[in-house]
C-alpha cells in the first residue's frame, strides 16, 4: 500500500509539471499575438437625404385595396391590384367529381350553384367603418410572365381588361354587418369582401352559361387538360381578375388572399352532398399592385432638409453618403473590426390612426442597386446588403456591423458617381423557420402605409449622424 501511494505521488508531480510546460508556451503564443495589433476607435460624420422614388418592384404576399388620405402630405393614395388562381399540378383530374355524379343539372347539363370572389382581409388602416367601392375587371389575357412589375402597372392601359367581360362593382365597409358579432369577434374569423358572380357569363367563343362557375365546371369536363397544372389553367381557363378602387375615401385594407369559389351537388354514397372548389391566390401566380399617389406632394416634402423621411407605399427612401475615403485615410493597411452606425426618428414626430406603425425593417443596398436586389428577390448577404430592426426602446434602426461594406465601397472606389452611397428602404422581411433572427426567407419592398422622420438632412438641426470605427492596426 506504502508503495502505490508513492508511485500515485510520484505520477501527480509528473503531470503538473507536464501542464507548467505546455502552460509556458501556450501563454507566450497568445500573448506574443496580441502585442501585434492596436486597437483604435474612430467616429466620423455621416450624410443623407430624403430620395423620392417613382415606382417600387412589388413582390410581397400582400396586395392592397382601398383609398386614404396621407396626413402629412394631403394627397390621397389609392392601392388596386390583379391576381391570378393557383391550380396544383395534376395526373389523375380529381378537381371535380366524375361528371356522371354531378347532381346540380340544369336541362340534363353540369352547372354551378352559385360561384363567388371572396377577398379576405390581413389587416387595415383607417376607418372600419368607411364606405368604399370597387370594380372588378375580369382579364382577357394573362399579365405576362419573365417580367418585373413595378407599382405603377395598371391592367387598364396594358390592354389585358376583356371588354365583353365580366364588369362588376361593389360597394364595402371593413367592418361587415351581414356576419353575426359573435362570428365577427370569434379567434379565427378574418374579415372578407364577398362579390356574387351569379350573373349569365359569355366566353371569348360567345357561348352562355348559368354563371361564371358554371363556365368552368363545363370547361372541366370537356377539356380537362386545361386543368392540369397553373399554366394551363391561367392560359386557358382562367387568366385572373384586377380589383380596382373606384370609390370611398378612409379606408386601405391588406389582402392577404383572395379566392374563387364554386358551390355545386354531386352524390356521395347514395347521398347529396353540397361541396366546393376552391381556386387560391397564391405567392406562387402573378399578383400586381397598382399605387397611386402625388408625387409632387411627395418632392415637396422631400425638399425639408432638416431631416430625412422613409415613406411606403412607393413614396420616399433616405439615401446615405458614407465617408469611405476619411475612414480609410491613414489606415490603408489597417483591418476594420467593427463600422456601426444607426439611424435615429424622431421621437415627437406625431402619429395618428392612419399610420399605424414605423416600419419594422430598413435594407441597406448601394444606391445603383436598388432595382436589381429586388428584381433577383436577393437576400441581405451582410457584405453589400444588409437589414435592421426597429429599436422600439430607442426608436431607432442600427446597422451592427457593415465592415464589410466600407471594405467593398474602397475597393471599387470612384467606379460610377454612387460608389459611396447606399439607400434605406423600408421592406416586408419573412422570417425562415430558423432560429436565427437574422435568416431571412424572403424581403419584399414595403407596400404598406407607413412613414418615419429620420434625424438627418443637409441642414439637420441635431447632433449628426456618426459611424463608429474600430480599427486593428499593426504594430
Amino acid at each position: 500500500m506504502k508503495a502505490k501511494w508513492i508511485a500515485g505521488i510520484m505520477l501527480m508531480v509528473m503531470a503538473f509539471s507536464a501542464c507548467d510546460d505546455n502552460t509556458d508556451d501556450l501563454g507566450a503564443s497568445l500573448t506574443n499575438r496580441l502585442d501585434m495589433f492596436k486597437i483604435v476607435t474612430d467616429t466620423f460624420n455621416v450624410s443623407s437625404r430624403s430620395l423620392v422614388v417613382d415606382s417600387v418592384i412589388t413582390h410581397s404576399r400582400y396586395t392592397y385595396l382601398g383609398r386614404i388620405k396621407d396626413p402629412e402630405t394631403g394627397s390621397y393614395v389609392t392601392s388596386s391590384y390583379s391576381t391570378q388562381f393557383m391550380h396544383l399540378e395534376e395526373t389523375t383530374n380529381t378537381t371535380f367529381p366524375s361528371k356522371d355524379k354531378i347532381l346540380s343539372l340544369e336541362d340534363g347539363e353540369v352547372i354551378a350553384d352559385s360561384c363567388h370572389l371572396n377577398i379576405y382581409i390581413n389587416s387595415f388602416v383607417g376607418d372600419s367603418l368607411a364606405p368604399m367601392k370597387l370594380r372588378v375587371y375580369e382579364l382577357s389575357t394573362p399579365v405576362p410572365e419573365g417580367k418585373h412589375y413595378y407599382s405603377d402597372y395598371d391592367p387598364e392601359e396594358e390592354g389585358i381588361i376583356r371588354a365583353d367581360g365580366i364588369i362588376k362593382d361593389k360597394s364595402y365597409t371593413q367592418t361587415n354587418f351581414l356576419v353575426s358579432d359573435s362570428t365577427r369577434n370569434s379567434k379565427n374569423y378574418m374579415p372578407y369582401i364577398n362579390i356574387a358572380l351569379n350573373e349569365p357569363y359569355t366566353d371569348k367563343e360567345g357561348k352562355t352559361y348559368k354563371n361564371y362557375g358554371t363556365y368552368i365546371l363545363r370547361s372541366f369536363y370537356e377539356y380537362p387538360e386545361r386543368f392540369k397544372n397553373s399554366y394551363s389553367f391561367i392560359h386557358n381557363v382562367c387568366p385572373g381578375f384586377y380589383f380596382k378602387t373606384i370609390g370611398g375615401l378612409g379606408l386601405m385594407s391588406e389582402i392577404y388572399t383572395t379566392e374563387l369559389v364554386l358551390y355545386f351537388r354531386y352524390s356521395k354514397n347514395g347521398s347529396s352532398v353540397q361541396t366546393s372548389k376552391v381556386f387560391t391566390a397564391t405567392e406562387e401566380v402573378m399578383r400586381t399592385n397598382n399605387i397611386i399617389n402625388d408625387k409632387e406632394r411627395m418632392k415637396q416634402l422631400a425638399t425639408d432638409n432638416t431631416c430625412t423621411y422613409i415613406k411606403t407605399p412607393a413614396g420616399i427612401f433616405t439615401e446615405v453618403t458614407l465617408p469611405v475615403d476619411d475612414i480609410k485615410k491613414g489606415h490603408e493597411t489597417d483591418s476594420i473590426s467593427s463600422a456601426q452606425v444607426s439611424f435615429y426618428c424622431y421621437n415627437d414626430f406625431t402619429k395618428n390612426e392612419l399610420h399605424t406603425k414605423d416600419a419594422q425593417y430598413l435594407l441597406m443596398v448601394p444606391c445603383d442597386s436598388i432595382n436589381s436586389f429586388f428584381e433577383t428577390q436577393s437576400l441581405p448577404n451582410y457584405k453589400t446588403s444588409f437589414i435592421a430592426s426597429l429599436n422600439s426602446n430607442s426608436n431607432s434602426y442600427t446597422f451592427a456591423n457593415i465592415t464589410n461594406l466600407i471594405s467593398h465601397m474602397y475597393a471599387h472606389r470612384n467606379q460610377s458617381e454612387n460608389w459611396n452611397k447606399v439607400v434605406l428602404i423600408p421592406v416586408e422581411a419573412t422570417l425562415s423557420s430558423s432560429t436565427s433572427t437574422t435568416d431571412f426567407r424572403k424581403v419584399s419592398n414595403l407596400m404598406s402605409l407607413t412613414s418615419s422622420k429620420l434625424i438627418g438632412g443637409s441642414a439637420n438641426p441635431h447632433a449628426p449622424i456618426t459611424i463608429s470605427i474600430i480599427y486593428n492596426q499593426f504594430k
